[in-house]
């Protein structure tokens, strides 16, 4: 057991000696990349010093060439999960701008929250919580720089990391820098992965840095040691799927079939889930076979989920009843329920085609809905033709705690429910998804 007496003298005197210190010196994964890169994205376990080499970075280049004539040589973003969280973090916390620079200020003018320093530069703060967040980054004028502070933990990631891109566009070279500890969303992965062209990536654990309370370190070792979250949390790796979700992998994988390989289906439907705000549309085909060791076995065809307007989604939910002939399109209501309609039914219209459309209400929450089918999934009676990457990183990454809607998620367990492959539980005697019905399927 730790003295904590002892360590928090010891914790005081790291502390006490870097401060002393002529400068902030910075530990080796802390140093920019070189090269003329358009985004760094550090990506670190809890307690790296992520946040701390940010703050240092919009600090100098604060202080450096001017990047604009004028009054205001410097205009630059900085995002956070929420507003609050930014301001926290990024400017007030331990490791914020108000420690690397006293001359920073935290201002509330007309118009946002703001920092300004003595030579005119300013920082825009902003949140990616609410459905609003990309509208206001879309009128908060062009920047220099961005600051993206935790992008993984972002409600509305896509959307604001789309509007921050189209706003970096002022200065001999505009460009970000991103702090987070990695989890398994689409953009991350595809960071990860070196998708997304002029990224270069600096990774780093919590035991990169010595400088870190050791109370804190026991604290995260008690937390996260020997768990799947420990290498996230710790080490800063990139989970696959996030332990809290109701799907994985593994279930995913080995209920995958082929296209030609499929049993004869017996119904098809168009789930639907429409968007009231800044997320997408779930627009996912799903069906139902006949009967395989006396149970029914439900398959995934297509997922035409996307982020259109009314016009754009109403006709790709059509085209998608069209495309795979489905028996009926299935939309939930709870939410503009008759407008939902209103924009299928006018699409059909448009398009020259009557196919039956079904009203689904929400009873329960999104939890409820999406544990029968995940069942399924386990049970080996639920099966992806082919592969959905976007999908199936949402079935595996989302649980209800994180507070936004799964719309792809949604527009695919409303398939099942329609078409009776679940009930209020899934249970009962027996075993589900035998070897013998695994090789009729395979």
């Amino acid at each position: 057991m730790i003295d904590r007496k002892d360590v928090a003298a010891h914790a005081a005197d790291l502390l006490r000696n870097r401060l002393n210190s002529p400068r902030w010196t910075p530990l080796p994964h802390q140093v920019p990349p070189p090269g003329d890169w358009r985004g760094w994205l550090l990506l670190a376990g809890r307690g790296a010093g992520k946040t701390d080499a940010c703050a240092h970075y919009v600090t100098e280049h604060v202080k450096g060439p001017p990047c604009l004539p004028g009054n205001t040589p410097h205009w630059i973003g900085i995002i956070g999960p929420t507003l609050g969280d930014t301001v926290t973090a990024c400017f007030e916390g331990p490791s914020g701008i108000k420690h690397k620079d006293s001359t920073a200020r935290l201002m509330q003018p007309p118009g946002g929250t703001v920092i300004r320093w003595p030579n005119g530069s300013q920082a825009k703060l902003y949140g990616a919580d609410d459905k609003l967040s990309p509208e206001r980054l879309r009128a908060g004028g062009n920047t220099c720089l961005f600051w993206m502070e935790e992008l993984a933990a972002w409600r509305h990631l896509d959307a604001c990391y789309d509007q921050m891109k189209f706003g970096l566009r002022i200065g001999p070279r505009p460009h970000w820098i991103a702090s987070t500890t990695p989890k398994p969303r689409l953009l991350i992965k595809k960071f990860h992965r070196g998708e997304v062209q002029n990224v270069v990536r600096t990774h780093a654990t919590m035991y990169d840095n010595p400088y870190i309370d050791p109370i804190l370190k026991q604290e995260l070792e008690d937390a996260y040691a020997g768990t799947s979250l420990g290498a996230q949390e710790l080490y800063g790796r990139l989970l696959e799927e996030d332990e809290n979700a109701f799907w994985r992998r593994e279930h995913i994988e080995r209920g995958r079939v082929d296209p030609d390989r499929l049993p004869k289906l017996i119904r098809k439907t168009v789930g639907v889930d429409p968007s009231g705000g800044a997320g997408e549309q779930g627009i996912v085909v799903t069906a139902k076979s006949e009967q395989i060791d006396k149970q029914h076995h439900g398959f995934v065809l297509a997922d035409y989920s996307c982020h259109l307007s009314p016009d754009g989604w109403g006709r790709r939910t059509v085209q998608a009843a069209i495309d795979f002939e489905a028996d009926d399109i299935c939309v939930e209501v709870n939410y503009g329920g008759d407008q939902a309609i209103a924009v299928i039914g006018t699409a059909m219209e448009k398009m020259g085609i009557t196919i039956p459309v079904r009203k689904v209400r929400a009873s329960t929450g999104k939890a409820v809905r999406a544990r029968p089918v995940s069942a399924l999934s386990e049970q080996e009676r639920w099966h992806h033709v082919g592969t959905f990457e976007a999908l199936e990183d949402q079935l595996t990454t989302w649980y209800p705690e994180l507070g936004w809607s799964p719309d792809r998620l949604d527009g695919m367990v409303w398939g099942p429910w329609h078409m009776k492959l679940v009930k209020t539980f899934v249970g009962g005697q027996g075993t589900f998804g035998t070897e013998q019905a695994r090789k009729r399927i395979a």
